[in-house]
Formats: structure tokens, C-alpha cells, sequence
């Protein structure tokens, strides 16, 4: 069952893969699924089946789809409710602090890269001091634009 979105291209038996095949893509800024760019299918099939941590956030609203691995990251508070929203409505408290980052990647298509760096952000119902190592990545798109920017990390606390 693919929710009425063509999604055959994509593979894997993961949650969050089941999650994203069930949920109807054009209630969000991505529109349908048959509308996606070439380049926003492959991202998401590179995300969803790769173990490790990775989030991809596509387009001028950065729409969040992320893998088993980050939705740990994530934690209860956050997964699966914000699959397919904004990332800046998903981390309202970090967000003065990553918002640089993504409009740099987004302006300039450098990646960026950060270890051990400090987010105090609240996953399980308080505030903690988080330490994470991750790099944003433009993801360029057929026409060599910057469709979105690729989100690889892991916790270091």
C-alpha cells in the first residue's frame, strides 16, 4: 500500500520507509509524489536505506524526511509527527542556532561540518545538553540547483 503515491522506486522494509510510503505527500509543500524531481526520489531512497543517521530537507521550506537512524535522534516528542514537516517547526529551539548553517549550504552549496557541538534541545520531555558530529550537504537537482541540503550526524553526548 503506497497511500495513492506512486512509490515503487522506493525500497527497503525500514518504519520510517513504511511511514513515507503511507503518507500523502501532496498535504505537504512536496507536493505529490508523481511531481517529485528525479533527484528528490534518489536523495530519499539514499536516506531511507542507509542505517546511519541522515535526514534530507528539500525545498525553499526545508520539508523534513528522515531514516530509522535520526528518528532516534528525533526521539518520542518528535518521531514520526514531524515526517514530512519543516524542520524549523520541528527544532524551534535549536533552530537560531542551525538556520545559519542551512541558509549557508543553501546560498553558497558548501557543506558544512561541526564535531562534538553542543544542542540543548528537549527529545524526551526536558531540556538536555546534547553533543552531536553531522554535516549539512547540498543535494543539487537535475538542473544543478540546490533542491535541498542532506542532513548526516551522530550523537556524541
Amino acid at each position: 500500500m503506497d497511500g495513492g503515491n506512486s512509490l515503487s522506486w522506493l525500497s527497503g522494509s525500514s518504519e520510517v520507509g513504511a511511514l513515507v510510503r503511507t503518507k500523502v505527500w501532496s498535504d505537504t509543500a512536496l507536493g505529490p509524489v508523481e511531481c517529485w524531481p528525479q533527484s528528490l526520489k534518489t536523495s530519499v531512497s539514499i536516506v531511507l536505506d542507509s542505517r546511519f543517521p541522515m535526514s534530507l530537507l528539500w525545498g525553499s521550506e526545508l520539508i523534513q524526511i528522515y531514516n530509522d537512524g535520526y528518528g532516534t535522534i528525533l526521539g518520542p516528542n518528535r518521531h514520526p509527527r514531524y515526517l514530512g514537516c519543516r524542520a524549523k517547526e520541528c527544532w524551534p529551539e535549536i533552530w537560531p542556532v542551525i538556520e545559519p548553517m542551512f541558509n549557508c549550504v543553501l546560498r553558497d552549496g558548501k557543506s558544512t561540518w561541526n564535531e562534538d557541538f553542543l544542542l540543548v534541545m528537549t527529545r524526551h520531555n526536558y531540556v538536555e545538553e546534547t553533543y552531536f558530529t553531522f554535516s549539512y550537504s547540498p543535494v543539487r537537482e537535475e538542473n544543478g540547483g540546490i533542491g535541498g541540503v542532506l542532513v548526516v550526524c551522530t550523537e556524541t553526548t
